[in-house]
């Protein structure tokens, strides 16, 4: 499991600092960092024995994510590994912060929502003409009917979402918010990654392959593959873009523009950026939207109770009333 996106920030920009201060990649390995420190003395270790830069990459463990290696490796490469080191810190810190602004703006409702979960099996025990009657069992069972439809809902979608299950996929694209914010952060994604790569000196073939690979959107990746046979045919990319219908016309315009400038690494990076602007917008919508959701399902459950509470006082003071 790789780190969090915040250890891995850090990391990153620490690496980055000490590389360009003049450390060794074994020594600046060896400092203390938010890395698993077993592990950093192990590459390091290959590092002195003359290993090359894409064996200690492919022997680092599972705390460095996948999708990052081919960048370190392409920049180790061609000397250029401070600057991707410190394009990678910012992309985990942006991404750590984002993650911190949902979660937020998610714990209240749930909260709201689990709270009520336990009060609301206790009103279902109140008889107006007996009085409380406690049943652990019945307490149980009502708390479960509330719960476990979400909790298990909640972690069989998560467990189809971490196989990347097309059920679970094609609803999330289909969802308001959401599939703006995933259509955006693929192409956040697959920008970053091949700017970065040509950044980092990698063959334009094999960078357009990882970032499609990389982006994780079946289009972006079918797309890529079609571009990476087009280069092994010696064609430029930018003219095919628009063909392969995977891109959007301002990224196909800005694309083709860095790559008649000679400034193409330059031009993805700030499409990155701008991509991933409207997907965080997107996120910011999604977790007002969807949390407010769940509020007014919470809100409507207490209204039901209320209601249900009040119509079991009245019809026992009617009964009594009537027994008058």
């Amino acid at each position: 499991m790789s780190l969090a996106p915040q250890k891995l920030s850090l990391f990153y920009r620490q690496l980055a600092r000490q590389l360009t201060a003049g450390l060794t990649l074994a020594q600046a390995l060896r400092a203390p960092s938010a890395a698993p420190a077993a592990d950093c003395h192990r590459v390091a270790a290959l590092a002195e024995t003359g290993q090359s830069v894409r064996t200690l990459i492919a022997a680092a463990g599972p705390w460095l994510p996948e999708h990052d290696r081919p960048f370190l490796t392409a920049a180790a490469e061609s000397g250029r590994l401070p600057l991707v080191l410190n394009n990678l810190a910012d992309r985990y810190a942006q991404i750590h912060a984002t993650r911190i602004r949902v979660a937020l703006a998610c714990a209240y409702p749930l909260l709201v929502f689990h709270f009520g979960a336990l009060i609301f099996p206790f009103l279902r025990l109140i008889d107006f003409e007996h009085g409380f009657n406690w049943s652990l069992p019945a307490y149980l069972g009502g708390l479960l009917v509330l719960l476990l439809p979400v909790w298990g809902g909640g972690a069989v979608f998560y467990l189809l979402l971490r196989k990347r299950h097309p059920l679970a996929l094609g609803l999330l694209d289909r969802l308001p918010a959401i599939s703006g914010y995933r259509e955006n952060q693929a192409l956040a994604d697959f920008a970053f990654a091949l700017g970065n790569l040509l950044e980092a000196g990698a063959p334009i073939g094999s960078s357009w392959l990882n970032a499609g690979r990389i982006a994780r959107s079946t289009r972006l990746e079918n797309a890529a593959a079609h571009i990476h046979a087009a280069i092994e045919n010696g064609l430029a990319p930018g003219p095919r873009l628009a063909a392969t219908a995977a891109f959007p016309a301002e990224f196909v315009a800005r694309y083709m523009t860095g790559e008649t400038t000679g400034s193409l690494d330059a031009s993805l990076l700030a499409l990155a950026a701008d991509y991933q602007s409207r997907a965080n917008q997107r996120l910011v919508v999604a977790s007002m939207l969807y949390p407010g959701i769940l509020f007014g399902a919470v809100a409507l459950l207490v209204v039901y109770f209320v209601i249900s509470f009040y119509a079991g006082y009245f019809g026992t003071l009617n009964r009594l009333a009537d027994g008058m």
